[in-house]
């Protein structure tokens, strides 16, 4: 670590009042700094293809994970829109100096998968940010706050290389700002102001368009984007062509490494084609719904196996959103969740796991 009093004369991130040489006296807190650190060392691993039969177990992460594309002809984002960040990003190493892009467009339209397989390709290693959970330290640590956190992980990534990789140019990648800013931007502009200053890597902000006037508003107004020149590329929603074609292409993926669990047809594929709104992430979730065999337990029902893998999106739909009842001063759920449990008793196991999975979405992952 660089002691406090090297960095007031050689560097205006110590101006922010953070202090990098702290003591860190108790194992726990040297595990947890080894923690943090690993995790900027090793993030070359998010880039590395899945392989379904390393894994003893086939979760839903896991089926998403064999999903991904890793290289440009897979995405699903216009060759247009592909051609705006490579431009960017080739532009960043050109002139010199570090830039800060806001990637916004509709959710699900695969901008952040974009942005990683096009800045791997040009040996770009991303560098994501991670908001962490606040908890309380030992004493003897100073406690760091949202914003601390933040400066400190920009000061260790743009100042501080890996030991253990090969050089490799590095990109700033935050889709989750910390929640502090938006209740003092002063703060979040004087940061950008100071990495724009002392930074060297390229660093992206992501953003929904959901969330895009609150922080094109609050945190990137018009004169901070024109002081700082703040560039944007804006995704749109995916193509029906370019849904059809990422379909085709996963399915053969999904058959072929999870053929015990999906089996994706052509029937399914035209029906989630026919109900997609140009969301990726949610049209693949919805294929491997709509894909699940369904377990032949020799129990009797009323259902098909095709009507019965709609049903399990249907009950997931009951578990996340129920609709209610209301009497007088009561009420009551429209769905027995008794009934819900029944039904998919032969699927408890998957219906639970993507029950998870599909809360984590509904409560805003991006």
């Amino acid at each position: 670590m660089i002691p406090m009093k090297k960095m007031k004369n050689e560097s205006g991130w110590a101006e922010l009042g953070l202090n990098f040489s702290l003591a860190r006296t108790t194992s726990s807190s040297a595990k947890a700094e080894k923690t943090v650190e690993n995790k900027i060392e090793t993030d070359d691993d998010n880039f590395e293809l899945f392989d379904a039969k390393s894994r003893k177990t086939k979760d839903l992460s896991g089926i998403l994970e064999a999903c991904r594309p890793t290289k440009a002809a897979e995405l699903s984002v216009s060759k247009q829109k592909q051609n705006e960040i490579v431009e960017w990003l080739t532009s960043e190493a050109t002139t010199g100096r570090s830039r800060i892009l806001l990637l916004s467009g509709t959710s699900g339209s695969g901008k952040t998968i974009a942005l990683k397989v096009l800045a791997e390709e040009y040996d770009f290693n991303v560098i994501e940010w991670i908001s962490p959970i606040d908890s309380a330290y030992s004493n003897d640590i100073k406690y760091l706050n949202q914003n601390d956190k933040f400066v400190e992980f920009l000061v260790r990534v743009t100042r501080y290389n890996s030991v253990f990789g090969r050089s490799r140019k590095r990109l700033l990648l935050v889709k989750d700002i910390p929640n502090i800013y938006f209740m003092d931007t002063n703060g979040f502009h004087e940061v950008l102001r100071q990495y724009m200053k002392l930074g060297r890597q390229p660093l992206v902000f992501v953003c929904a368009d959901s969330e895009s006037s609150r922080m094109m508003y609050s945190l990137f107004p018009p004169e901070i984007v024109e002081e700082l020149e703040i560039d944007r590329i804006n995704i749109p929603s995916t193509t029906p062509t370019a849904m059809k074609n990422m379909l085709k292409r996963i399915s053969k993926i999904l058959n072929a490494k999870f053929g015990d669990l999906i089996d994706v047809t052509q029937s399914v594929i035209d029906e989630v084609l026919s109900n997609s709104i140009g969301d990726v992430r949610s049209t693949i979730l919805n294929t491997i719904f709509a894909s699940l065999k369904v377990s032949n337990d020799g129990s009797k029902n009323d259902c098909g196996s095709r009507e019965e893998s709609l049903g399990l999106l249907h009950g997931i739909g009951r578990v996340i959103n129920p609709k209610r009842i209301v009497d007088g001063n009561k009420w009551k759920f429209t769905h027995d969740p008794d009934d819900i449990a029944a039904y998919f008793r032969s699927q408890s196991r998957i219906f639970f796991q993507f029950s998870a999975g599909k809360l984590f979405e509904y409560n805003g992952e991006d």
